[in-house]
């Protein structure tokens, strides 16, 4: 039967399409996960994607010191942010900033586009 080899084509190719997308992020594209979610939740917090964008711009000492800081700005902000209901947001910015982390460091820094 035919099917067989088709499979194994298509799932090569949906394998291969995956590839790329452990590439690491900009700061500019972590901002905009970040901010669509917290725009979604109601969370008004102006400066909550800002606060972990500025964080990710800065120098770490490797993958898991970044990580540590990520969790770190998210204590720090569900202590201070907890009575505007923005939990959702600020874990949500804690995901993505972790995904930063692994992917800065596992793939090495965004490359410019032209």
């Amino acid at each position: 039967m035919r099917v067989w080899p088709m499979a194994a084509v298509a799932a090569g190719f949906l394998l291969w399409g995956c590839a790329g997308a452990e590439r690491p992020l900009t700061l500019k594209e972590y901002y905009g996960f970040c901010w669509t979610r917290q725009i979604d939740s109601g969370c008004w917090d102006d400066n909550l994607c800002a606060d972990y964008r500025d964080y990710l711009g800065q120098e770490h000492a490797g993958k898991a010191d970044c990580i540590a800081g990520c969790n770190e700005l998210q204590r720090q902000k569900l202590s201070a942010d907890a009575v505007r209901n923005c939990g959702g947001s600020i874990r949500n910015a804690t995901d993505w900033c972790e995904i930063y982390c692994r992917r800065f460091y596992d793939a090495g820094p965004p490359v410019a586009r032209p």
